[in-house]
């Protein structure tokens, strides 16, 4: 597989400005079979090395490390360092809830294991309001998270079942490329042609 500094080295020959649309098109909308586009489909997206390192992102997703205060008993706090980037792939990759004491923070929100697909590496996320799901490929994870009380374009609400779809059609097309990176072969094949 490449590594992620392999990566950055290649996104540098890329016009960052076009991926960006495309993560932004491909995880945060969504084509309907008119050929209109559902917009706002979930509230962030991200793909992401599976060590955690953000390859690709909705604009303002970040994976942060910081010391976190966890309530112990009623009048004792304990101080924890989360790791994001860490979390994320642990959850992903493992199926674990996690072994950080401050449990599974993404981007600064908190969440809890709904469920887990061994098989396709699928994490299913759940957090007040609003949810998450995160899915490997053999070198990528791609993450969405949605919240309820945000609408579409269509004026409903942000849910789970588009959130999934989302995930699982962007990894589909990542493997239907036939990469196994998180470069279609569009821009691999661009990348040749700047060397």
């Amino acid at each position: 597989g490449i590594n992620a500094e392999y990566m950055g080295l290649l996104f540098k020959k890329i016009d960052m400005a076009g991926w960006g649309e495309y993560i932004t098109g491909m995880i945060q909308n969504k084509q309907l079979p008119d050929g209109t586009w559902l917009q706002n489909v979930v509230q962030e997206g991200a793909i992401l090395a599976q060590d955690g390192t953000i390859l690709a992102a909705t604009p303002g997703f970040t994976l942060n490390e910081y010391d976190y205060d966890i309530q112990v008993d009623e009048a004792t706090k304990k101080k924890v360092h989360v790791n994001e980037k860490a979390i994320i792939s642990e959850v992903v990759l493992k199926g674990k809830s996690t072994s950080s004491e401050a449990g599974i923070r993404i981007n600064n929100f908190k969440y809890m294991l709904a469920n887990y697909d061994t098989g396709k590496k699928l994490a299913y996320l759940s957090k007040l309001k609003g949810g998450a799901c995160a899915m490997a490929t053999k070198t990528v994870i791609v993450y969405a998270a949605y919240t309820s009380t945000l609408k579409m374009s269509d004026g409903k609400e942000q849910n789970v079942g588009l959130c999934n779809e989302v995930v699982e059609k962007v990894c589909a097309t990542l493997l239907a490329s036939g990469c196994q990176t998180i470069l279609t072969g569009h821009y691999i094949k661009l990348y040749a042609q700047k060397k």
